[in-house]
């Protein structure tokens, strides 16, 4: 998996109270002396998505190509390690804000097979959504606040074949935004 992490703010010092003093006594008189100690942790988020590619191979031998009906709908013949039927992504936020993860696709398949074919779900829900070339009208696949960790935000994909699709051996790129407003 790439790993984004985006630091805010970065530091940390210790600074003594009683800087270059020096304390004695006798032996029978304990000597008690401090230090002040600054911890930052960093405000951060993250971002780490699986390394591809997915592959739609339509002429592997195990895919029923064409299909009897359309549109029809068909899971990746290969996914990424994390994901089998897609996508791996986890999100680290450690910070009181609102982040959202957005995706959208670089451009079309070919002039006859649009980036719209392919689409995502969370996959824990099952809700599909066609991915989109306009990054300024992204599809949002979630948000949230304060993270456990990484947290799984992991994408199924398939891809719609419809009657008029014509041949196409190409390929596009599915980009992630996380950000805070």
């Amino acid at each position: 998996m790439k790993k984004w992490v985006i630091p805010i703010i970065i530091g940390a010092w210790a600074v003594s109270l009683n800087a270059g003093t020096q304390s004695t006594s006798d032996v029978t008189t304990p000597l008690k002396d401090s230090v002040k100690v600054y911890l930052k942790i960093p405000a951060q988020m993250g971002l780490m998505v699986s390394d591809g590619p997915v592959v739609f191979d339509l002429s592997d031998p195990s895919v029923t190509f064409p299909p009897a009906t359309f549109p029809a709908y068909y899971n990746p013949t290969t996914g990424t390690t994390e994901n089998p039927n897609g996508v791996g992504i986890k999100v680290y936020c450690d910070t009181a804000v609102t982040w959202y993860l957005d995706t959208w696709a670089s451009g079309n398949f070919s002039s006859t097979v649009t980036a719209d074919h392919l689409e995502t779900s969370d996959s824990s829900q099952g809700n599909w959504n066609q991915y989109t070339t306009n990054s300024n009208l992204p599809v949002p696949l979630a948000s949230g606040g304060v993270t456990s960790g990484w947290e799984d935000h992991t994408q199924d994909l398939r891809f719609r074949v419809d009657s008029t699709d014509q041949a196409v051996n190409s390929s596009i790129y599915i980009i992630y935004k996380l950000f805070t407003q």
